[in-house]
């Protein structure tokens, strides 16, 4: 079954609404589940506000899986060179603040210390400013239903060849040993990896994974 990709650049309400259930719905509605106080009622908004930041000013790009038949079945938001999530006033206020507002201070303190944490990780992998020269993967997701069809790997392929266009390499981060597996398997090479703090009520940290794939080379 071919899968058809293509860039959102202004979608409407409707399909936001549709894009946020598609994620929330691929990570069964547990998202950063603790950092949101196990709350299941803020997950499409929290990944709406992922989808909102992205195109706010136009730092980000939304990109949606489609299946014959069927319709958008995938999504992933991006980032391109010169930009990260969260990186302007104008992604903060497009919806993740409102966010941040309805947690609890314990989960507020999390999500400043883990986004700290990420960001020294990232850089520490990668080396200064690498992160911001490339592509950079904030979120995938596809419907359970139609998850091993090749949607995910179609949205993937899709950047990498818009960053080897322009000579930069395409970055993302995981957690979770089935997750590195799948990037693995996709050629991506593991750049470094640390523990981060788990969000509350869980005890400990969590081990993230640095992953990169040298798109700005000849061949990759």
């Amino acid at each position: 079954m071919s899968v058809t990709v293509r860039e959102v650049p202004n979608p409407s309400d409707a399909e936001l609404d549709l894009y946020a259930k598609i994620l929330a719905e691929a990570f069964h509605y547990s998202y950063f589940g603790g950092g949101l106080g196990n709350d299941k009622d803020l997950q499409e908004p929290f990944l709406r506000a992922h989808l909102t930041a992205a195109i706010a000013k136009g730092e980000g790009e939304i990109h949606v899986g489609e299946l014959p038949d069927v319709g958008v079945v995938g999504v992933a938001v991006w980032f391109g060179p010169g930009h990260k999530f969260l990186d302007s006033n104008a992604q903060r206020d497009a919806g993740w603040n409102e966010i941040m507002e309805k947690l609890s201070p314990e989960c507020r303190g999390w999500w400043d210390t883990f986004l700290s944490q990420y960001d020294d990780l990232v850089e520490r992998s990668h080396g200064p400013g690498v992160k911001l020269g490339g592509y950079h993967l904030q979120v995938i997701g596809t419907v359970p239903e139609h998850q091993k069809k090749g949607v995910g790997r179609a949205l993937i392929q899709y950047v990498e060849k818009k960053a080897h266009a322009i000579k930069v390499p395409t970055l993302l981060e995981t957690v979770g040993a089935t997750n590195v597996a799948i990037y693995k398997s996709l050629h991506f090479e593991v750049a470094g990896s640390g523990p981060l703090k788990a969000p509350p009520p869980y005890p400990g940290n969590m081990e993230m994974f640095v992953f990169v794939k040298h798109t700005e080379k000849d061949t990759y």
